[in-house]
């Protein structure tokens, strides 16, 4: 039997997130090689993510449509 693989892009969308902790910075670390943020980044999660280094490993994109194309 072949295994088939289903490849998928979860794209997080971003904008509203008031609070953000070490759960959500797992899973934002767990995004980092198929998932994509829609921007712009609230300034508290731009913190975390800058705080440990996680910004620059992470696409981001302006909306929804352009994450998929990331």
């Amino acid at each position: 039997m072949a295994r088939v693989m289903c490849r998928y892009q979860p794209v997080l969308d971003v904008p509203r997130i008031a609070f953000a902790d070490s759960s959500m910075l797992n899973l934002l670390v767990r995004m980092l090689h198929t998932g994509r943020l829609v921007s712009p980044v609230p300034v508290q999660l731009g913190r975390l993510l800058d705080l440990t280094q996680v910004r620059d490993l992470l696409p981001t994109a302006d909306g929804i449509d352009a994450a998929r194309t990331v």
